[in-house]
């Protein structure tokens, strides 16, 4: 008796594959097809990745030029390719060579940048620095506080700069009371 469950309980292989013959072959197929998507989609965001930095290099190429113009519309595509890092590094061309005058629309190309999902926390919240400083005289209280207070709650790298800015905006508006209040709730 104890042969016989020895013998049944031993595993056949030969069994095993002809009874799962088509479950196995599906599975080995869908292994290799996703492997195949897999590299396919890699290759594809390299090459990607690779027009984009073309784009950006031929951009900073036509502002030396002094063709602003065609750079403006390679920059502006750049950032609405919301990679990672060339998109923060257009606008941040865009402004450092003045390219656009209209404030509203650099405030669009900031909105961009900063909910582009790829971008990692501080890189985003350094963003929203320079929106706040870019508005300058034109924020408001509310605007600012809220702009920044998130990054100032934080443990952000922009967290001490961010305070310093609120404050010297207080003290710009001879606010003086605020000011000190402001700098002892965040410390």
């Amino acid at each position: 008796m104890d042969e016989e469950i020895i013998k049944n309980t031993k595993f056949n292989y030969s069994n095993f594959f002809k009874q799962n013959k088509f479950k196995l072959i599906w599975a080995t197929a869908l292994v290799i097809i996703s492997v195949i998507v897999l590299l396919i989609f890699n290759e594809y965001k390299k090459t990607q990745d690779i027009n984009i930095s073309e784009k950006y290099n031929k951009a900073k190429i036509l502002i030396e030029k002094n063709d602003p113009n065609k750079s403006l519309k390679l920059l502006e595509e750049i950032i609405l390719k919301k990679n990672s890092f060339y998109s923060p590094s257009a606008l941040n061309l865009i402004i450092d060579n003045n390219l656009v005058k209209d404030k509203e629309k650099v405030l669009i190309y900031f909105e961009k940048v900063i909910s582009n999902s790829k971008l990692d926390l501080e890189t985003k919240n350094l963003f929203i620095f320079k929106k706040t400083i870019y508005m300058g005289d034109a924020i408001n209280e509310n605007e600012l506080l809220s702009n920044l207070k998130p990054i100032i709650q934080s443990n952000s790298l922009w967290k001490n700069t961010a305070s310093d800015y609120i404050k010297k905006y207080y003290l710009s508006k001879g606010e003086f009371n605020k000011a000190k209040e402001f700098e002892t709730s965040t410390k």
